[in-house]
């Protein structure tokens, strides 16, 4: 039996390694001959992954028997062609398109009344546009309206900002949405969708830097309890019903939420595959339990005669954070067993060294390379102090 990998990244690793101890041959496929997965394959090959034909003439002499769920962007919509075309057990090309394409997902969810806020699409090569002529409460939230990863996003508070800090730059080689902000904490959601059923994994409470860039530092889990079980479930509610419209079938699916000044959660946008940043592959099977990648290979290949189960069964109080470390220069560095005899560590991945300038945190390429750390404790409460105390051992001299 043969799985294969579409955008070989070093986010695609674990899956790669996944599928070869449940004992399928692996072959991947990117269009950097450098990706890191293309060396932990089986065999790879080096082919334009933008163009689902050129996929299929490789894997037509390569059949496999599941496309592997790995973090990736725009092109989740080749996944979807190939899972088409063999008759495979994951997204569709349709359902991919519609939540990698942000305009359309809001299109079809604010169709049915499940994102209520304003959009405006400024297309590629539009050479001016003005703020006064476009009809917003401010402020707004600017994307492309292609890519995953906080590229590009940014909030701005008045018309004013808007049109001199983006309109007046125009024309852009890619397509961007301007969106009313919906402020409130945010979420992660990992899930999946079985036979069309939503089935929630992990909900992740999302620490981030203040605006405008509300980059991602940090992700606690949220344990179910009295005082949060109204809001899950609403959660779980517009998940479903999010799928349903959008057509996710049988798929792992990540999601980002705002919970609004109702209590209410807002989609601010999902795909149908695992969430990357180390969540898929560490962060959520150590805080519910459950390895996704291992138990949708045991879904989506029958054959291996194994029973899968994306039932949550550990509740830990875990906390996964980024070091958000801004305008300084790196002193010293701590070193992992003096960190892990004091501090109540379950993880660290450092790639921080002695000397390194660290730049202002503007989007995900800012931080994520730098590494995390993963710790767990009482309440957030207890996480956060951990967490400050660590980063205190760091020695750094601010730089203007």
């Amino acid at each position: 039996m043969r799985a294969a990998v579409i955008g070989a990244s070093s986010e695609s690793i674990y899956a790669i390694s996944k599928a070869k101890e449940l004992g399928l041959e692996v072959i991947a496929l990117d269009g950097n001959a450098e990706a890191p997965g293309l060396r932990e394959a089986d065999a790879s090959f080096v082919v334009d992954i933008r163009d689902p034909q050129k996929v299929f003439e490789i894997l037509d002499q390569n059949k496999p028997d599941i496309v592997l769920p790995v973090p990736i962007g725009r092109y989740l919509t080749t996944t979807g062609a190939v899972n088409d075309h063999y008759n495979l057990c994951g997204i569709s090309f349709d359902a991919a398109n519609n939540c990698t394409d942000k305009y359309e997902f809001h299109r079809l969810l604010s169709e049915k009344n499940l994102r209520k806020a304003e959009m405006y699409l400024i297309s590629a090569g539009t050479e001016s546009a003005d703020a006064d002529e476009l009809n917003f409460m401010y402020p707004v939230v600017v994307k492309p309206r292609f890519g995953s990863g906080s590229r590009g996003v940014k909030i701005y508070n008045t018309k004013e900002e808007l049109q001199k800090e983006f309109l007046a730059e125009l024309p852009f080689e890619e397509d961007y949405c301007i969106e009313t902000f919906v402020d409130g904490p945010e979420y992660g959601v990992d899930g999946v969708y079985v036979d069309g059923k939503f089935k929630l994994i992990l909900l992740r409470g999302k620490k981030n830097t203040k605006p405008p860039y509300r980059e991602c530092v940090g992700y606690y889990s949220i344990i179910e309890a009295p005082e949060n079980a109204e809001f899950i479930t609403a959660v779980k509610k517009l998940m479903q019903e999010a799928g349903e419209i959008l057509g996710f079938k049988n798929n792992l699916v990540h999601a980002d939420i705002i919970k609004d000044v109702n209590g209410k959660p807002f989609i601010i946008e999902t795909s149908g595959r695992p969430s990357g940043h180390n969540l898929h592959n560490l962060f959520t099977p150590m805080a519910s339990g459950v390895d996704v990648i291992s138990e949708f290979i045991k879904l989506a290949v029958p054959a291996l005669g194994l029973k899968y189960s994306f039932e949550p069964n550990v509740d830990k109080k875990m906390i996964i954070r980024y070091f958000d470390f801004e305008d300084v220069r790196i002193n010293k560095v701590p070193s992992k067993e003096a960190l892990m005899k004091k501090y109540p560590l379950r993880a660290w991945n450092c790639n921080i060294k002695s000397g390194m300038y660290l730049g202002k945190v503007t989007n995900g390429a800012s931080i994520m390379g730098r590494g995390f750390f993963i710790l767990e404790a009482s309440d957030t409460f207890a996480l956060d102090e951990y967490a400050a105390a660590i980063k205190s051992e760091f020695e750094v001299e601010a730089v203007k």
